[in-house]
């Protein structure tokens, strides 16, 4: 590939709304362009890029003797209602309607168009296992698109589904999957941690990601540096300390006069955030109004809470909501509320402050089981130096990017559309089904944002673009032309990949312009080193500059760059 013809420039800076390192190295080194937010277009280097990854992905898959196919874009709606995600999926999906009024989806996944295709061409447990995969455009309608290709609405993933005849197979194949994602990730230049996850509106009991720890992640992961436990926030979990029984005193109210808030109460009464009870009033999708009572010095866990009231978005309760169960904004608590009331775990049976449901008032004293109860449930958030449920250390938390996901569905999906095969013993089964998913664009930028310095990107060897970045100067000179073409057309016979710089430039913008891109190696075809029978090479990661001899140089270069 010749530079001077390459579609796409590089820049000197990027723009002022690039918002992470490896969004501002992938728009410099003209990896791809935005079209709309959260639009993007591959540009050639970043093209390459991409296919490389997906290549990757590809030989894993075949390795586990999964099938390659592909699934449309665009989706009948029908198959969308049968599991009832065409409502839940409202908020982020995209929908058209044809010309004779028929709804449709731009494909947000795949299991309902997946599962359809298995109920009708897998009819017998002699078919089963099998897993199939594909390559395919996505659309998201994120409300807020970030960092470039971390978060966007258009995205191409790879993702795969497996049919297993019971629970057992199943396992297996789920567990293959994951070893499978390991080894790409790892050939791929990321060390991404496997980590227990939330299922979300995907459905299922059993789900892993997996993260890739940089400060740029929107993901908070929460780890034990004791033993092997990971989870993301959603799904972490952690050892409670048991707590004797109370012997407070019975209820009495305090007045506390515009203290309506956590820190107001700490400020007037004088205890910790802890000794209180944070009672928040929750309306669930189907207009249940759910009151969550948790200790003052705890978050909420949106993710679990979905979870226990049967999934669908979560809003805070409205005026109208509050009157209904007869709680006070400001000042609501569990005692005497007319909702239903789920009180996490970490609560414990002591005495604690909490709202009296009127005006200005709260009460102490407050007991639960003594004095009001309710359903008990984990949905608060871990926080740093909790113990880890495994053994007991305390916990971290970091940030992550997922790259991949893993979904164990069990018969969820089978038992909502109607999906059986014929069993060994005569009966008829649901499927047990699984799903598989790597988002490929944000495989790519995850790359660049864990593999980069000062001057640009540093790709590893399996993804590069190219493999070899040959850099003649002066190019008006015959003799350099003619040796730098040379040895590009030696290369290239010989299955290596270059990138020719032969645009008339300085040495200084062709060089950054090289470590700005990042290929593994630089080959430096000069005046001097022509007239000494040489060429320059420096590996971009390390820095390391050899001289190798001119007649020898793409056979050397050959094993640097793709080595047995």
């Amino acid at each position: 590939m010749r530079q001077s013809t390459l579609f796409g420039r590089t820049l000197r800076d990027a723009p002022a709304d690039a918002q992470t390192p490896g969004h501002k190295l992938m728009l410099r080194a003209a990896i791809a362009r935005p079209l709309a937010a959260g639009i993007y277009t591959w540009l050639p280097i970043g093209f390459r890029v991409a296919k490389k990854v997906e290549q990757i992905i590809r030989e894993e898959m075949n390795g586990i003797g999964a099938q390659e196919m592909e699934l449309p874009v665009i989706t009948p709606a029908e198959y969308w209602k049968e599991t009832g995600r065409w409502d839940t999926l409202e908020p982020v999906a995209f929908r058209i309607k044809d010309h004779s009024g028929h709804d449709f989806m731009v494909s947000y996944t795949h299991e309902e168009l997946v599962m359809h295709h298995g109920r009708s061409e897998l009819l017998s447990y002699r078919q089963l296992p099998v897993a199939v995969y594909h390559f395919q455009s996505k659309g998201r309608d994120e409300a807020r698109p970030r960092a470039g290709l971390l978060r966007v609405r258009e995205f191409v993933m790879k993702d795969g589904y497996s049919f297993d005849a019971d629970l057992a197979g199943l396992d297996k194949t789920y567990w293959a999957h994951h070893g499978a994602y390991a080894r790409a990730f790892a050939r791929m230049g990321l060390d991404a941690l496997s980590v227990e996850s939330d299922t979300g509106n995907m459905g299922g009991d059993v789900a892993h990601e997996f993260q890739v720890l940089t400060d740029v992640g929107e993901d908070r992961i929460v780890l034990c540096p004791g033993c092997r436990y990971s989870a993301n926030m959603e799904k972490a979990v952690r050892r409670a300390a048991a707590g004797a029984a109370s012997t407070a005193p019975a209820m009495e109210p305090v007045s506390t006069p515009g203290a309506s808030s956590i820190e107001d109460l700490v400020r007037t009464l004088g205890i910790e955030a802890g000794g209180l009870l944070k009672t928040m009033l929750i309306r669930a999708a189907g207009g249940e109004v759910v009151a969550v009572v948790l200790p003052g010095d705890r978050e909420l866990n949106e993710a679990k809470l979905r979870k226990l009231v049967g999934g669908g978005e979560l809003a805070f309760a409205n005026e109208a909501d509050f009157a209904k169960v007869r709680g006070i904004a400001g000042f609501v608590g569990p005692v005497g509320l007319g909702a239903r009331i789920v009180v996490d775990v970490s609560v414990a049976e002591r005495g604690y402050v909490a709202g009296a449901n009127r005006k200005d008032t709260h009460t102490r004293n407050v007991v639960p089981g003594r004095d009001f109860a309710g359903e008990r449930a984990d949905v608060h958030d871990v926080k740093p130096g909790d113990e880890c449920p495994s053994c007991g250390k305390p916990l971290e938390i970091r940030r992550g990017v997922e790259v991949g996901n893993i979904f164990k569905f069990g018969p969820y999906y089978a038992d909502k559309m109607g999906a059986t095969f014929l069993a060994e013993d005569g009966t008829r089964k649901p499927f047990m089904f699984a799903s598989y998913g790597i988002g490929v664009s944000r495989a790519v930028q995850t790359i660049i944002e864990t593999n980069f310095d000062d001057a640009g990107i540093v790709w590893p060897a399996a993804v590069a673009p190219f493999d070899v970045h040959v850099v003649a100067m002066p190019v008006k000179d015959a003799e350099v032309r003619t040796a730098a073409e040379t040895l590009v057309a030696d290369l290239e016979g010989r299955g290596v990949e270059v990138l020719y710089d032969d645009r008339d430039e300085s040495a200084g913008v062709k060089f950054a312009d090289a470590d700005l891109i990042g290929c593994p190696l630089r080959v430096t075809v000069s005046k001097r080193n022509v007239g000494a029978g040489k060429v320059e090479v420096r590996r971009r990661k390390s820095g390391e500059v050899l001289m190798l001899d001119a007649a020898a140089a793409a056979a050397e270069l050959a094993l640097l760059a793709k080595p047995s």
